[in-house]
């Protein structure tokens, strides 16, 4: 191959050197760019150090905004100052959980984040405390990156009264990995809270206990509602998810379609098949709290109380004089005869005294939302809710007395764990959000509606009663 060799015209050498040395000088220009930025980030990095108490008070408004949206994201921005929040966010937490109780419970979740051994400490110190209202805010925080030498204090917390506690007590053992605590987990699997029972299930099942995931599959069959809230899809969609995760397939089971359709009873028995196959065929049994559920008809009267201290209660009477307790498939205990009835004349007067008002207060982390279903399908609701501030006789009146109607129905205690002190923590329930009342004076009409003097009974649940 031969090479040619051009020879170049000078007006062309002229142009290179025009290019090099704009060449040049945009590499000057850049640098002098670079320096200039360099001057401004330096210049930023002190403008920061001045203003981060500003710009943290910013942040830590923004986390108490009425925008849910815009909560989260102040509480991000927070976590991702890191070690320049700490000694700020420390004076905000106060020398009590009281006082750090005013912080945003967005802002308490990414306290543990922090990697701050102070501000773990102040969390553990909430934690304990029952009257603390960002409790499971509290201890998902330390969950997040929970440390060896914490271990006891999760295990402890899997008997906590809050199920999202308990939820997040269950993460912590998980990622310590804490063999002992199996005995205590598994016993969640007949935990009253739904949620707190699933989270079990899938951390049983990381720890080789495989037959777990058959309390999941229980979830695919639920249909139940409390009145409107339809609380068996969410079961169904939640363990649909789990067991995705864990086996790798969903096998075709459409959470959003009835249980019974050929193509979700078809997907049910391949993922049983499929368990059975990584275990084997004899199945555990399962109790009548943690059984699938169905829509009951004839509920009356219905009362749903979801507490930042005192965890979650729901209630319905039915039409056949029955106290159902709990979602899924409540427990149930008989009342005398026409107790329902009695119970509904107060409810219709409540519902007239306070005319056209629905809600008092403000949308808070403390509600109770009463049912009233008059006719068919028609049901009517009254609010009550607060932020975590005690409000002081924030019920009306004509509800107060409908309160007190309620809870003298309910019995002490029963065998099923959701009638366990159900009358005194129905009470105490009542009172963080709308106030004391006073239960003696509990009578509806002339009758006896007092669960022990009227003879009530638990019937329980499960399949003999076709709760199935």
């Amino acid at each position: 191959m031969k090479l040619r060799r051009s020879f170049a015209n000078p007006l062309d050498a002229v142009a290179r050197r025009g290019v090099v040395l704009l060449t040049w000088l945009a590499i000057a220009a850049f640098t002098s760019v670079a320096v200039d930025a360099a001057r401004a980030d330096d210049s930023d990095t002190a403008k920061s150090a001045a203003d981060l108490d500003a710009e943290i008070t910013r942040y830590l408004a923004a986390s108490h905004s009425k925008n849910p949206a815009i909560r989260p994201q102040a509480a991000a921005r927070l976590r991702a100052l890191g070690n320049a929040a700490v000694p700020r966010l420390l004076r905000e937490c106060g020398e009590t959980p009281r006082d750090m109780a005013n912080l945003a419970p967005e802002v308490v979740e990414i306290l543990g984040e922090l990697g701050n051994a102070k501000l773990r400490a102040k969390l553990w110190e909430a934690v304990g405390d029952p009257d603390f209202p960002w409790r499971p805010a509290g201890l998902r925080s330390l969950a997040h990156a929970p440390e060896k030498d914490e271990s006891e204090r999760f295990v402890e917390r899997l008997a906590d009264p809050i199920g999202a506690v308990r939820v997040a007590a269950i993460e912590a053992v998980v990622k310590l990995k804490i063999d002992s605590a199996r005995g205590h987990v598994r016993q969640l699997l007949d935990d009253p809270n739904d949620r707190v029972r699933r989270a079990a299930a899938v951390a049983l099942d990381g720890f080789d206990h495989r037959k777990a995931l058959l309390w999941l599959v229980e979830d695919l069959h639920r249909t139940d509602r409390f009145f409107y809230t339809e609380t068996g899809r969410r079961a169904r969609y939640e363990s649909a998810r789990a067991l995705e995760d864990r086996l790798g397939d969903r096998f075709g089971y459409e959470p959003g379609d009835a249980p019974d359709t050929p193509g979700n009873r078809a997907a049910i028995a391949k993922i049983r098949a499929k368990i059975e196959e990584l275990t084997n065929k004899n199945a555990p049994p399962i109790s009548n709290v943690a059984r699938a559920g169905t829509d009951i008809a004839g509920n009356r009267l219905g009362l749903e109380i979801r507490s930042c201290r005192r965890g979650e209660i729901w209630l319905r009477w039915n039409a056949d004089d029955l106290l159902l307790v709990g979602t899924g498939n409540p427990a149930r205990v008989e009342l005398e005869k026409g107790t329902t009835a009695k119970l509904l004349k107060l409810a219709l007067a409540a519902a007239t005294a306070v005319e056209d008002r629905r809600l008092w207060g403000e949308a808070g982390c403390d509600h109770e939302q009463f049912y009233l279903a008059i006719e068919g399908e028609t049901v009517d609701t009254f609010r009550v809710s607060k932020g975590p501030a005690p409000v002081a006789d924030l019920r009306p009146d004509a509800l107060d007395a409908l309160v007190r109607a309620l809870v003298a129905t309910l019995p002490e205690s029963g065998s099923d764990p959701r009638l366990t002190d159900l009358r005194d923590r129905t009470r105490r329930a009542l009172e963080a959000v709308g106030g004391t009342f006073d239960p003696a004076s509990a009578k509806p009409n002339d009758g006896k509606t007092d669960a022990s003097e009227a003879g009530a009974t638990e019937t329980g649940g499960g399949e003999d009663d076709g709760s199935r």
